[in-house]
């Protein structure tokens, strides 16, 4: 028996859910990831198969085949290989899973890897006349049509161009929960920053990209697993601005004239960012706890084997008490030059006539995170600084592996970096209080700041601090060991840890040393 119901090409069953030609019913996750028994929650079972829908695009189809999903108690809808074509945002209900055709190669982190199942959406087209090409014309996400409610959503084996993907929304009352990000390739990706043009100095038609977006950003209470991602890899979109402009702080406006100088580009932002955005932006309580900020401690989190190329900004950006970020690969553009501040609206400098650089940052990090019992393990890193304008000056950046006491930071209770391999820091820098640190195998054999390239430090700018339990074992190095606390602590260890060329060992007092290798010792005191 069938009920035949509107618009639909061929109708449904009434005695199962899901659509005539159906689609894959199993957890793709279940084989890789069976420690993550909650993903079986998702409604894998129920595939309702765009090919069973009718509407005057893939935007009405898709709609059609969300609605009654969601009216049924919501469900896979499977998108076989081929391009579907996307005008606006892409909006799930709760329990809404959008699945694409299984890949032929896997592993997202291959460079052969593609989707077989590819989301288009509008292209920006830049017109440097007039105002400018509207940014509603682009700019498009996928996201949720209750972000801080809607639960068991995901995405699955899809090739998206052009389409940021926003689920959650208010980091202290979300009750969102059940998302899966798994199998995605995701290209040309922005925000405009609203800021520009500033129409006091600048041409309307002017563009910035926006630091503060992402390619994934995602707020929810419990339950986020991104995974097998390879996010921009392919950047076809940015485009050059001849003559921007900028103020400097005498009011004086230069033109850079040269369209290569301040160039809209898509890849100046976070690549995944999970639970560290509040009210659209990043600041919170410094040091914060699960007393003073609830969001930052939400309950698994899992970050595992994207990869993600980033220009500006953190490749992988998170908090959570249990958070996971393990086997991803980051990677950055060597020798990055940028002539204007994170905002577009002035020079990076901090005094006109001198050009001394100011305590400037464009965020360039590879993993910055937050929260406690926390595991960091087999990443392969690498972030660099930028040159600021024609001088040799570098932006105060280029942390490999950071937590910091801001911009939702939090206090240090159990964290385990093992295994990981970059070209810059870990550091846990001037958190007071650490606790229970295990840094443990990882190989950084270059070094892109003046920093150590193991920084633990419990004292503030404002007050010293303490630390316990924190072990820095086995890791090889061509750079120095920091390990400070001024006001003590017990059970600090730095043992077996091998030097490659001239370092440190730069030491305060109830830290023991035992076995390191080719290193100079120097007592903090």
């Amino acid at each position: 028996m069938f009920v035949v119901l509107i618009n639909c090409r061929i109708g449904y069953q009434d005695t199962a859910c899901g659509s005539y030609l159906g689609g894959p019913t199993n957890n793709p996750l279940a084989h890789q990831y069976p420690e993550y028994s909650w993903t079986n929650s998702l409604p894998w079972s129920c595939v309702y198969n765009i090919e069973d829908f009718s509407g005057s695009s893939d935007q009405e189809r898709f709609n059609l085949a969300r609605d009654i999903a969601y009216t049924r108690g919501g469900g896979v809808i499977f998108l076989p290989a081929g391009t579907y074509i996307f005008e606006e945002d892409l909006v799930l209900k709760e329990g809404i899973v959008i699945r694409g055709a299984s890949p032929i190669l896997q592993d997202a982190k291959n460079d052969s890897y593609s989707p077989r199942t590819k989301l288009i959406f509008p292209q920006y087209q830049p017109v440097q006349s007039g105002t400018g090409t509207p940014n509603k014309t682009a700019f498009k996400t996928i996201r949720t049509t209750n972000p801080d409610i809607d639960r068991n959503i995901g995405l699955i084996n899809l090739d998206i161009n052009r389409a940021a993907v926003t689920f959650g929304n208010n980091i202290d009352e979300s009750q969102n929960s059940n998302i899966v990000i798994y199998g995605i390739r995701q290209n040309n990706v922005a925000t405009p920053n609203p800021y520009v043009p500033n129409l006091e100095f600048q041409s309307p038609w002017l563009r910035f990209s926006d630091l503060l977006s992402a390619n994934i950003k995602v707020t929810a209470k419990s339950n986020v697993l991104i995974a097998n991602n390879r996010l921009n890899d392919n950047i076809t979109d940015s485009f050059e601005q001849d003559n921007y402009q900028i103020q400097r702080k005498n009011g004086s406006v230069e033109v850079l004239a040269e369209g290569w100088k301040v160039p809209f580009n898509y890849t100046n932002h976070y690549g995944i960012s999970v639970n560290r955005f509040k009210n659209g932006s990043i600041l919170f309580e410094p040091l914060a706890t699960p007393e003073k900020e609830k969001g930052l401690f939400r309950k698994r989190i899992i970050i595992r084997n994207n990869w993600v190329y980033h220009t500006m900004s953190v490749g992988i950006h998170a908090s959570g008490d249990g958070l996971v970020i393990k086997d991803n690969i980051v990677l950055d553009k060597a020798d990055k030059r940028w002539y204007t501040d994170r905002w577009g609206l002035g020079p990076p400098y901090l005094n006109d006539s001198d050009r001394i650089p100011p305590n400037i940052t464009y965020e360039n990090r590879a993993i910055d995170w937050s929260g406690w019992n926390v595991i960091i393990e087999g990443n392969t890193y690498q972030v660099y600084r930028h040159f600021l304008s024609n001088t040799s000056n570098q932006s105060i950046d280029g942390e490999g592996i950071l937590i910091q006491e801001c911009c939702g930071g939090t206090k240090v209770k159990g964290v385990s970096i093992k295994q990981n391999v970059g070209n810059s820091y870990i550091g846990l820098y001037k958190i007071p209080d650490i606790m229970n640190v295990m840094i443990l195998g990882n190989q950084l054999l270059s070094n892109i700041t003046d920093t150590e390239l193991i920084y633990v430090n419990a004292d503030t700018n404002q007050k010293p601090g303490q630390m316990h339990g924190v072990q820095i074992n086995q890791n090889i190095l061509n750079g120095s060991i920091l390990i400070k606390a001024s006001l003590g602590g017990n059970h600090n260890i730095v043992s077996n840890n091998v030097s490659k060329g001239d370092n440190a060992i730069n030491f305060s007092s109830d830290v023991k040393l035992e076995n390191n290798i080719n290193f100079e010792i120097i007592n903090l005191k």
